[in-house]
């Protein structure tokens, strides 16, 4: 069992006694009444001591920390409750048997006997934490902190029990103020560092991130956090020399080179993002996500074989990924393997039905292949979860043609006609197509607009269509009004 100070107490009593003593013998003069109360404390602390003397003898024996050993300073205490130094002991030896409220009680005395103790703010912020009374030991620290606001030990310990408390704003007040105490401590400096970055105060956090790496210029989380917070700047050029500085640290570490990968892909460096994912494949091949950013990478830089070896191997690993599917569905059709192509697309929309680019892109290649029932089908799901979606309505208007559903590609080019109010080509597919349905003036009015728009081009190719014995302008062809198209300006 640790003393109770420096100083032995066998000294502190014959001192006291001395003192006392002293006093006694000063006093003289001073009256009957006071004479016999100094006379009575030194006999009370006489009578105390001896216990307490008992005690401290078992120090260093078997008995040391035992109920026998806490019993004597109890005697002491019940002979002078005010024994500061007994009270302390015995707070010590309750926190050695983990009777920690009990060790609470007696440091409390001690601070009620003296505030300003040394150490035994510490010891009764310690016994409340292992009693489970977090906030009690918080308190007990913050009131000792107001009479000695730069006690290192006490700040250590406050800021511990505020992250224990989840109070990740008052520990970084806590650490703060250690840190503008002793900068050159490293360790809190990174704490204070993480948690403001975990606060979003991404700014302060590098700042303290810098500051631990001009101490530790190796300090393997330093330079990982600190490209971390610059990726989510969108400071690329920081954050891959941080992560380059990381992945030299710990060439092992899987995580940090996909990071460095995903830091090269960012900036269209898919040669040195390749480089890296391959490097951190090789430490976790099984990472299925991380096999299908190397596919991306390798797609990029046209190696579309490489690219799918690596998909059909991250799709193994796990089938549930319908990226994945979308990218091999385009690797595919770019290696003209269609029907491969076809199942892929599939078997993303089955993940996920929501992709209308996945809709569009197996629409398109149902058109080329002149399955168009199912073309219309996914284009027409495509510009249904986008409205806007303009290539998607070019394409469905096109194999609402090929189908004869004129009504329908009537209407699909209409909507083209107000999302592309500078495509003559649309307009000029409307005019045929109201003039096949018999609507002389709104075929003449979208004919008239392509020809505005590009007048050689589109009166040309209505001069070539009248050659045609039987045309499908033929509802226009002899009315004054399309005459005019050919010749003059637009009606």
């Amino acid at each position: 069992m640790p003393k109770h100070a420096a100083v032995n107490p066998c000294r502190i009593g014959l001192f006291m006694l001395i003192c006392s003593l002293v006093a006694y013998a000063s006093s003289a003069m001073a009256g009957q009444q006071q004479k016999t109360s100094t006379v009575e404390e030194a006999r009370i602390y006489r009578e105390a001591m001896v216990w307490f003397k008992k005690a401290e003898d078992l120090i260093g024996t078997d008995k040391e920390n035992s109920d026998e050993q806490a019993e004597l300073f109890k005697k002491a205490l019940e002979i002078k409750p005010d024994f500061l130094e007994a009270h302390f002991n015995l707070g010590l030896i309750y926190s050695h048997q983990k009777r920690y409220r009990e060790s609470a009680e007696r440091f409390e005395s001690v601070l009620r006997l003296d505030p300003g103790y040394q150490g035994a703010g510490l010891l009764l912020a310690s016994s409340y934490r292992e009693a489970g009374d977090l906030p009690a030991a918080v308190a007990v620290l913050q009131r000792a902190l107001d009479k000695t606001p730069k006690d290192l030990d006490m700040l250590r310990a406050l800021a511990f029990l505020q992250l224990r408390l989840a109070d990740e704003g008052s520990a970084i007040g806590t650490i703060l103020r250690i840190v503008e105490l002793e900068p050159a401590d490293g360790a809190s400096r990174m704490e204070l560092a993480l948690l403001l970055q975990r606060a979003g105060k991404l700014d302060a956090a590098a700042t303290h991130y810098l500051e631990v790496l001009k101490m530790e210029p190796s300090n393997l989380a330093a330079n990982y956090n600190l490209a971390l917070i610059y990726l989510q700047q969108d400071k690329a050029g920081p954050a891959i020399l941080y992560l380059e500085r990381a992945a030299a640290l710990a060439p092992q570490n899987a995580e940090i080179l996909e990071r460095l990968g995903d830091a090269y892909a960012g900036q269209a460096n898919h040669l040195k993002s390749v480089d890296a994912y391959l490097a951190a494949s090789a430490k976790a091949p099984e990472r299925a996500v991380l096999l299908t950013k190397l596919a991306f990478s390798l797609a990029s830089l046209n190696r579309a074989e490489d690219a799918i070896e690596v998909l059909e191997r991250s799709l193994r690993l796990s089938p549930g990924n319908a990226e994945a599917f979308y990218l091999l569905g385009d690797l595919y059709s770019e290696l003209k393997r269609y029907d491969e192509s076809i199942q892929a697309y599939r078997n993303s929309l089955g993940l996920s039905p929501g992709q209308k680019e996945v809709r569009y892109n197996l629409g398109t290649l149902y058109a080329q292949r002149e399955m168009y029932p199912e073309a219309h089908e996914e284009l027409a799901k495509a510009v249904e979860l986008n409205p806007g979606y303009e290539q998607a309505w070019v394409n469905l208007a096109i194999v609402r043609e090929k189908l004869e559903m004129d009504g329908e590609a009537i209407k699909a080019r209409e909507v083209l006609a107000q999302l592309r109010k500078e495509d003559a080509q649309n307009f000029f597919r409307l005019g045929i197509l109201y003039a096949k349905g018999g609507a002389g003036e709104q075929a003449i009015a979208a004919l008239a607009r392509a020809i505005e728009i590009e007048p050689e081009k589109y009166r040309q190719i209505l001069r070539d269509e009248l050659r045609n014995v039987h045309s499908v302008l033929d509802s226009i062809r002899y009315t004054e009004r399309f005459t005019r198209l050919l010749t003059g300006p637009p009606p």
